[in-house]
């Protein structure tokens, strides 16, 4: 099995093992960011750091929807921050936070796990050779699901609730790679997902197509993650009778990212979505 294991590129056999990651860039979210820090412990010995973003209103009476959101490989670590580099912001403005009331979760993936156990092999000019799902998740996506379980039970959100029909997956990057595999493994669980600049394992895709609505976001001149995998993704749900959403940049590079969440449709989408 082929497995991301680093940012870096490595090689095996004459081919690139490609790892999933960005450029880190300087963390502009401040202390005083409306996220509050928390720490979800999953099991003895391991713990996932988050931040939460709470609706303004936080009527009892009502329910919110609930959005995960996956960082890449640059804001891995335990400092509780970096995962809101990008796109933290947009759920944090106020226009955001008036029009989509929700509940917000950017976990962090610790050092030197991975949000996916998904590989692939590519060379320059060679098709690319797409890997598997592990049979287990990994603990990063596990400790997620895990953490979702409870703040619907409401465990941790007292006297809140989340509406079940409602929770959402984004992820960037390594997180786009997350996302489709957290929606393969948990396709019961998820009322829309938003790969960006990901990719996964086409084999898995029967376990959501129909079920979970997708819109992945990648570009064509993409140096870290090929543009193929985002394609597979979508001509394979589209072979299942789903019809995922695929918007493709020509020249965006790797932080495509940037071009997405700046997109004026992609929350009033995302937040229109409901679970049957």
């Amino acid at each position: 099995m082929i497995r991301f294991v680093t940012y870096l590129f490595c090689l095996l056999g004459g081919l690139s093992l490609t790892a999933v990651g960005q450029s880190a860039t300087s963390f502009s979210i401040a202390d005083t960011t409306p996220y509050l820090k928390k720490t979800f412990n999953f099991r003895r010995g391991y713990s996932l750091p988050y931040r939460l973003l709470e609706p303004l209103d936080k009527d009892p009476k009502a329910t919110y929807p609930l959005v995960i959101v996956l960082h890449g490989a640059g804001e891995k670590g335990d400092d509780n921050g970096r995962q809101l580099l990008n796109g933290g912001d947009v759920f944090a403005s106020l226009d955001s936070r008036l029009r989509f009331q929700s509940y917000v979760v950017f976990p962090q993936c610790p050092k030197p796990d991975n949000w996916t156990t998904f590989g692939y092999l590519k060379n320059p000019g060679e098709e690319i050779q797409m890997g598997r799902y592990e049979k287990k998740a990994g603990t990063p996506l596990l400790a997620t699901f895990d953490l979702i379980d409870r703040l619907i039970a409401n465990h941790h959100i007292a006297n809140h609730h989340i509406d079940k029909k409602r929770v959402y997956i984004v992820g960037l990057s390594m997180g786009g790679f997350g996302t489709l595999e957290a929606v393969a493994r948990r396709p019961n669980l998820f009322a829309a997902a938003v790969p960006i600049c990901g990719g996964g394992d086409t084999t898995a895709c029967r376990k959501y197509a129909r079920k979970v609505p997708v819109w992945l976001f990648h570009s064509q001149d993409d140096p870290i993650v090929p543009v193929g995998l985002s394609r597979a993704i979508a001509n394979r749900l589209r072979a299942l009778g789903a019809e995922p959403q695929f918007t493709e940049y020509e020249n965006a590079g790797h932080t495509v990212w940037r071009e997405a969440f700046a997109d004026p449709r992609l929350l009033t989408w995302l937040f229109d979505q409901k679970r049957k």
